[in-house]
């Protein structure tokens, strides 16, 4: 099998259409050496760096009741508004995310994965420091401090404890954690580095939802192989994306999609970026939407499927060195 590294955008309750581009790739003779990923696509990216084969998390994808994973406290399971009410007003954010911990957390461990420790990768030709040798790195917004984590890499330096020891559901819950629909995840931190025992962790796509850069080489050596991103949106031309903004709610809502792009838009805007990423149409479904059908899930899985199907039959990875790689 031809190897890559792979970038996931998140997307939330989109998430089928990342396991569908996967699968695509998987099927077409890739394996992936280390993937990356924000929200949707660090659970995805957990999950296949644990080892679950593309074809069982397409299964398990299908048969998972996502609104299992809005949860409520107990005593909130009559009242549901009010529920939702209490998070956001008491714990910034609706839902508990415990369920998604749990489902996470189970479904590693049945595959060998509980801490980061399990995600080291001896590999000895990168450029990436033997200390950040992982499988996996997930996006994480610190919005305690205003900055981001890329998790493993920054426990040590950002947040003082070792890597090898903390959670990975915990991270990935963490990345996952949407502003005011789930609650953050509290990272444990040292006071001396950190300013406190802890940090809050919420959505990574907050600063970065498509890091398709992470595992660029810095160093002026040629790239042993690609990296892929795979991205749950088509591929725009910008009167694709002109907004009218008639509206003050329309207005508000494309000032909040320009600061969550803003600091990938010029990855989006860089050919190199553009023919090594898969863009999955998504069109028709929303990634706060959870209560999805099978029908919704078999859709986006299909979307996914063949947006990686044609990607790999358009791709050329002596072509692109010719043009591109610049790493």
């Amino acid at each position: 099998m031809a190897m890559t590294d792979l970038v996931l955008e998140g997307g939330g309750a989109k998430l089928p259409g990342l396991v569908g581009a996967v699968e695509a790739l998987v099927d077409g003779g890739y394996h992936f050496h280390r993937i990356a990923g924000t929200s949707a696509g660090a659970i995805v990216g957990a999950l296949t760096a644990a080892g679950i084969s593309a074809s069982s998390l397409r299964q398990q994808v299908l048969e998972q009741d996502f609104t299992e994973f809005e949860d409520l406290p107990p005593a909130f399971r009559l009242f549901p508004w009010l529920g939702r009410l209490q998070g956001l007003l008491l714990h910034k954010g609706m839902y508990v995310g415990q369920a998604l911990h749990d489902f996470l957390a189970s479904a590693l461990a049945d595959h060998g994965v509980r801490t980061w420790g399990d995600l080291k990768l001896h590999d000895p030709g990168s450029a990436i420091p033997p200390e950040r040798s992982y499988r996996l790195v997930v996006i994480v917004s610190d919005v305690s401090r205003g900055r981001m984590l890329r998790l493993p890499w920054d426990y040590e330096g950002a947040l003082g404890v070792d890597a090898d020891s903390q959670s990975v559901a915990e991270a990935v819950c963490a990345s996952a954690a949407s502003p005011f629909f789930f609650r953050p995840r509290g990272l444990p931190a040292r006071p001396d580095v950190a300013g406190g025992d802890s940090v809050l962790g919420a959505d990574g796509g907050l600063l970065s939802n498509f890091p398709v850069d992470v595992f660029d080489r810095k160093d002026a050596k040629p790239a042993r192989w690609p990296t892929f991103g795979v991205m749950l949106s088509a591929r725009q031309t910008a009167a694709a994306e002109w907004q009218p903004n008639a509206t003050t709610f329309q207005y508000a809502k494309s000032l909040l999609t320009t600061m969550l792009n803003a600091h990938d838009r010029r990855h989006i805007d860089d050919p190199s970026v553009t023919e090594r990423t898969v863009f999955v149409d998504t069109t028709g479904h929303s990634s706060t939407n959870f209560a999805l059908t099978t029908a919704d899930k078999l859709d986006l899985v299909s979307a996914g499927r063949s947006a990686g199907e044609k990607f790999l039959t358009d791709w050329d990875w002596t072509r692109w060195k010719e043009h591109f790689d610049r790493k």
